[in-house]
């Protein structure tokens, strides 16, 4: 989880009501500027910073004012099947390709009982997390993964080649809340460390390199190193995997191809591959007998013994949601250095951001 830890706190109802506003004043449609801002604040919520406004509105509304990213949506369906589809985004926003992808996935294994969609030619989609929990109010298990710009290096080499590479799992309960398993390949996200560069915060340890391989814990060193791979070894193949996937499968980019990070590359089309997979719990067993041993799974591991020192044992998903409940009582903390980008955001576009 990559969260703020301190800001000016906002309600959520105003961020969307802007966020939506900015959207919609650089060219996005009122209702694809509504499922981008609906990922983005509820990542917020969730506590996943580096993957909402704080850290990518201003990079987004960027690239669209550039035309690195369209702000019209393209979206066709080249490859077909009872069970896949291929969609083709042709530049547009990741997150209305990614919401496109998932509802074909969901409607499709109604009637097959598992499929999977691809995106290709898209963009940075935001949170996994949000796609795969699409599924569960249709009582199905929701799979998500992208590809991203090289940030870590193989196992054994110091130079960039494979991107964060993120995925998530979304899997129905009953009383108990899902389970949610949503992240990178690497120890933390770029966009974390972007978040510490603009605070001006040092790096916890084993997270980032410096370009020659050498553990650093300065923001800015680590943005032009190398991340680290959760596991060791482990965390690089699991990253090579969902670029063979997302990337090579779709025919997107993949590995080095990526022309730059998603900050720092305003001239290029990015072009994400994605996979988005739904599971008809039915097909397997019914649903309400999965949930009920799935609430006693959850409720075995976090009732189970405890290390010394240890209070609590959280299963995946559970910090987010506690989180997201906090939030929406106390508002999303946004750090004043992001405030400020946002007032001079507001300002540029005529849509006025105040702390009031």
């Amino acid at each position: 989880m990559a969260g703020i830890d301190s800001g000016i706190r906002f309600p959520a109802p105003k961020l969307r009501g802007w966020t939506e506003a900015i959207f919609q004043k650089v060219g996005v449609a009122p209702a694809d500027a509504a499922v981008l801002t609906d990922s983005l604040i509820e990542a917020n919520l969730r506590g996943v910073d580096s993957h909402g406004i704080t850290r990518v509105l201003c990079v987004y509304v960027k690239r669209i004012q550039v035309a690195v990213m369209s702000a019209t949506t393209k979206l066709e369906v080249v490859r077909e099947r009872p069970s896949t589809a291929l969609i083709h985004c042709h530049n547009s926003i990741g997150q209305v390709g990614a919401a496109l992808a998932m509802r074909k996935a969901i409607d499709k294994a109604k009637t097959t009982g598992v499929a999977l969609v691809a995106t290709t030619h898209s963009n940075h989609f935001g949170a996994a997390a949000y796609w795969a929990m699409m599924a569960l109010e249709h009582g199905m298990v929701g799979f998500s993964a992208a590809n991203a710009a090289a940030a870590a290096a193989p196992t054994g080499g110091r130079q960039a080649m494979l991107g964060t590479n993120p995925f998530a799992v979304a899997i129905p309960a009953g009383s108990e809340q899902p389970a949610v398993l949503d992240l990178a390949t690497t120890v933390v996200a770029r966009g974390r460390i972007l978040l510490h560069a603009k605070q001006n915060k040092p790096l916890e340890p084993g997270w980032a390199f410096d370009k020659r391989g050498v553990p650093t814990l300065d923001p800015q060193t680590a943005l032009g190193g190398l991340l680290t791979w959760i596991g060791g070894y482990k965390g690089y193949g699991i990253a090579l995997a969902i670029d063979l996937l997302c990337g090579v499968m779709t025919g997107s980019n993949y590995g080095a191809h990526f022309p730059g990070n998603l900050a720092d590359n305003l001239e290029t089309p990015t072009d994400v591959g994605s996979v988005f997979a739904a599971i008809d719990v039915d097909s397997f067993m019914d649903l309400p007998e999965f949930k009920a041993r799935v609430d006693k799974a959850l409720q075995e591991m976090k009732g189970s013994t405890k290390a010394e020192g240890n209070r609590r044992i959280y299963v995946p998903g559970e910090i987010e949601f506690e989180m997201k409940a906090e939030r929406l009582k106390n508002g999303i903390p946004i750090p004043e250095p992001v405030v400020k980008d946002f007032v001079a955001l507001g300002e540029e576009l005529g849509v006025p951001f105040t702390k009031g």
